[in-house]
This record gives C-alpha cells, structure tokens and sequence, in this order.
C-alpha cells in the first residue's frame, strides 16, 4: 500500500520555515549598520540608564511576584468554572467555594504573617491608644486664641514666618 503524503502540512511548514527566514535575513540586507557608544548603551522607556543592572533586590520583590502568580492563577481557575458553571452542577460550585475558602485562608496567614507589610512602621509595635484623658489634661487651655497679638510676638522673640513685611518694621525684636 502506498503512503499518502499530507501536502497541506508540508506546505504549512516550508511556508513557516520560510517566513522565519525571511523575517531574519531581510532586515540584516536592507538595514543599515551603524556603530558607536550610544548605540551600544542600553535604553528603557525613554530612560538611559545609571549604573549596573546587576544590583540586589529585597526578597519582598519576588515574594509580591509570587503572590501576583498564585493570585492570577486563581482567577483564571474561577473563570474556567464560571464558563462551565451549568456543566459542573453543585459539586463544581461546593469545590468552588472551597477553592476560595483555602485562599483566602492562605491570605489571612500571609497578613497575620506580615508578608505584605513593606513600611518598617509596619513591623514596630503600635503603641496603645489612650482610653481617657490623662489628668490635668484641658484641650482648651492649649488652644486658646487671645488675639492678633499673639500671631505678632513669638515666645522666642523671633518674627514668625507668616508675618508680613508691614508688621516686620514695628517689631524690634529682629534678630
């Protein structure tokens, strides 16, 4: 029995051969060829670059990166379940739920973790809020405002900075 030959494929992969070598060969005869130290540097999004790309980062970068992953991979999951959401029935929607239930499980550990924390005033102990105000304690006697006076004199004898020229030549108190 003779072979058939499926010339539809081989004519689909000669065409895809010949492209790929087209795409690389044309350019090399008809660019032109140019040399110099701005050619060589590096150029991104309109920023030439300082220094050495090869610098350390936080492992925060990649643990982000990690979180980006796990999290785009859940959403692409719950999409597949959403499209097939009448073919599953209920078993497909209680594993649904438990899919989200252990993820958000996995995110509150990774809060009460501090994995998402980046400020270092994240990391220290916030102090305790007071309940009541301490005794002796009267707001209206730090707030009180008895005139214009007291915007003209400061306590230091300085000129206070939002004082105008005018008012500056009746103070004689300019240091």
């Amino acid at each position: 029995m003779i072979p058939v030959i499926d010339w539809s494929a081989i004519v689909f992969i000669l065409a895809a051969i010949g492209l790929c070598i087209f795409m690389l060969v044309v350019p090399r005869l008809l660019g032109g060829t140019s040399k110099g130290f701005q050619k060589q540097e590096n150029f991104e999004s309109g920023v030439v670059s300082a220094g050495s790309a090869r610098i350390r980062l936080s492992a925060k970068f990649y643990i982000v990166a990690i979180f980006f992953v796990i999290f785009d991979l859940e959403a692409l999951y719950l999409y597949t379940y959403a499209v097939s959401v009448r073919e599953a029935g209920w078993l497909g929607f209680w594993t649904a739920v438990l899919f989200v239930v252990e993820l958000l499980i996995g995110l509150y550990y990774l809060l009460k973790l501090g994995a998402l924390n980046w400020s270092p005033a994240d990391k220290k102990p916030k102090p305790k809020r007071l309940a009541a105000a301490p005794a002796g304690f009267n707001l209206a006697d730090i707030t009180r405002f008895n005139g214009v006076e007291e915007l003209e004199v400061d306590p230091t004898g300085k000129i206070p900075a939002q004082l105008s020229g005018a008012m500056n030549q009746n103070n004689n108190a300019i240091k």
